[in-house]
């Protein structure tokens, strides 16, 4: 192994260390992949700065304009709710309306847009039919993957995998190339979903639904006791646990001091308590004498502006500009009247100051809002309002011209014209969607998910590293050496193993990028068509269900379905398993991996 090698190797484990323990931005552990690579010299500002202007990237944010303009005039609304007439009467004829709606809209949009617009449409089905919604929304999520998978554009991932082809010497995959094992494996998902995962899916209220069922769901608030408290001098225990039932203080906050809040602490003036509880047991603790809302949340002027003030939910949605912002950040009172209660994170305990607390997706922020607000509210792109109805729509009378411009773009795709490549049909769908009016400027710069091509730009980066410097032949040359003697299908089921639980520890973008070099080199050392290794990666970054980080429609519906992470391994880790074993068998079949 060269020293080149074991720096990039280096620099690999580090930034895989860095995915996991999610102390950083993913965006910005790939920037900071970036520049080390371009200061160390394994990589040259030129192929650095190359990187962010990669024909994956302008394609991948073509596509992200192309599906806002198809949820903003309501055209994925229109099309799911004619095919969900289908959903009426029992709960396993509304999952299977739901699965298979959103995995044949998910063919040809990137499935992220359709869990969000899907998302209050479930909810709502599930409140009309008394169904619990931890049964539907990660149903729905799996088909979405499972139904990405059909074409090209149905993920972000297979567009980077095939686009990213022609800089191998490869040529770009068809549109429905990986269609013969996608439909296949969508149907075992359907089936398992419908059968044995329905069994393994827990029946628990959804935190949208927490208010309002018997078993209402934790959020963690900021209380504090101002100058003069009645409470003053009495022990936690008397403050609080006299006074709502079920609540608990996670974190006594004095000065600049963080002290371990046992029942016995007598509290003082100014003290800031972390708590946490249900819906009521906040709200009886805020409205309650000698307690208020930290100044850092509360908005006094809100009582004076009327008394119609209602409980809202709002999903951190994804792309959101509000991720990574504190909550104290939002403003949401001076742009939306509304008031931050509580935080919930996927049953995580927050013991920080929740004003300081930076938001991630699927976060659901509790406000409380006058209901003449709630429009502009449903309107907000940075959040998804989980009330059990769609969005508004805006433009309905430009649905015809978006859903006319997706699909020129998804015919002229599959015609595989040699001068009209899948990027360049993107951005001319893209600027088609702007020019006839279903986007603004604005609206286009809000629809792009940015740090995910920052992200992308600093994989592509870290790829080109590890083949400039050898390191992609390294390891392939290894993992040759060590499966050849099982076989030529044991080294593609080896590819396809490690790229999934990669996926299930970074994302699913990530993963496909570290591993297509490495998939690549190990093909051409074992003699083998390319092909089914380029299949076996991009499956197998797609299809993640055992985790809610792996993907992120799994991370969107973690927190409205109530999810524990032990359900994603319950559910998902047998569905793992049943895609590895269909693309280990099956992509030998429809991809011979010895050229005839």
């Amino acid at each position: 192994m060269s020293l080149e090698i074991g720096f990039v190797l280096l620099v690999l484990v580090a930034a895989l260390v860095l995915f996991v323990l999610e102390k950083f931005p993913p965006d910005g552990v790939a920037m900071g992949v970036l520049v080390t690579l371009v200061v160390s010299g394994l990589v040259t500002p030129t192929q650095a700065f190359h990187c962010f202007g990669n024909e994956a990237l302008v394609t991948v944010a073509a596509m992200y304009v192309i599906a806002a303009g198809l949820i903003r005039t309501g055209a994925i609304s229109f099309v799911g709710q004619r095919i969900l007439r289908f959903a009426r009467g029992s709960e396993t004829r509304v999952l299977l309306a739901l699965m298979v709606a959103a995995s044949l809209l998910s063919a040809f949009i990137n499935n992220t847009p359709i869990v969000v617009i899907f998302l209050p449409i479930a909810l709502s089905m599930a409140e009309s039919t008394g169904s619990a919604p931890s049964k539907l929304l990660l149903p729905m999520a799996y088909a979405t993957v499972a139904g990405g998978m059909c074409t090209v554009i149905g993920t972000s991932t297979n567009l980077l995998v095939s686009t990213l082809l022609p800089q191998h010497g490869l040529e770009r995959l068809g549109f429905f190339e990986p269609l013969p094992l996608a439909l296949l494996g969508l149907a075992v998902t359907i089936l398992y979903l419908l059968t044995i995962g329905r069994r393994l899916l827990p029946r628990r209220p959804s935190l949208a639904a927490g208010s309002r069922s018997g078993r209402p769901a934790d959020y963690v608030t900021e209380l504090e006791l101002p100058v003069g408290s009645p409470l003053a001098g009495k022990t936690i225990a008397e403050a609080i646990a006299g006074r709502a039932t079920g609540a608990r203080v996670l974190q006594l906050i004095r000065g600049q001091e963080i002290l371990d809040p046992a029942p016995e602490e007598a509290l003082r003036e100014n003290d800031i308590l972390i708590v946490k509880g249900d819906v009521n047991a906040l709200l009886g603790l805020q409205r309650s004498d000698g307690l208020e809302l930290a100044r850092d949340l509360a908005a006094p002027e809100l009582e004076a502006r009327g008394r119609n003030m209602i409980l809202a939910e709002l999903l951190i949605r994804p792309p959101s500009s509000a991720i990574g912002e504190r909550v104290r950040d939002l403003d949401l009172h001076q742009r939306f009247g509304a008031t931050v209660l509580a935080v919930q994170r996927h049953g995580v305990h927050i013991r920080q100051k929740v004003a300081d607390l930076r938001l991630r997706v699927g976060d659901i922020l509790l406000v409380q809002v006058d209901a003449a607000e709630l429009e502009p509210l449903r309107a907000a792109r940075e959040f998804l309002l989980l009330e059990g109805v769609q969005e508004r729509v805006t433009l309905p009378h430009k649905a015809w011209w978006a859903l006319a411009v997706s699909a020129a773009v998804i015919v002229l795709a599959t015609l595989d014209i040699p001068h009209l490549p899948i990027s360049v049909l993107a951005l001319a769908g893209a600027m088609a969607i702007v020019g006839g009016g279903c986007l603004s400027v604005r609206d286009v710069y809000r629809s792009v998910d940015f740090p995910l091509l920052v992200l992308i730009a600093g994989t592509i980066c870290l790829g080109l590293a590890m083949e400039n410097s050898g390191a992609a032949a390294w390891l392939a040359g290894g993992l040759v050496g060590a499966a050849t003697p099982l076989g030529d299908v044991a080294l593609l089921s080896a590819i396809y193993l490690i790229t999934n639980v990669l996926t299930a520890l970074i994302s699913n973008t990530g993963a496909a990028l570290l591993m297509l070099p490495i998939a690549l080199q190990t093909a051409q050392q074992s003699g083998l068509s390319p092909t089914p290794f380029i299949l076996a990666v991009m499956f197998a970054a797609s299809i993640d269900f055992s985790t809610p980080i792996g993907y992120q429609v799994n991370t969107i519906v973690y927190g409205p379905g109530g999810y524990r992470f032990s359900d994603y391994v319950r559910v998902g880790v047998p569905l793992n398993l049943l895609w590895w074993l269909l693309a280990t068998f099956l992509i030998p079949v429809f991809w011979p991996l010895r050229p005839l």
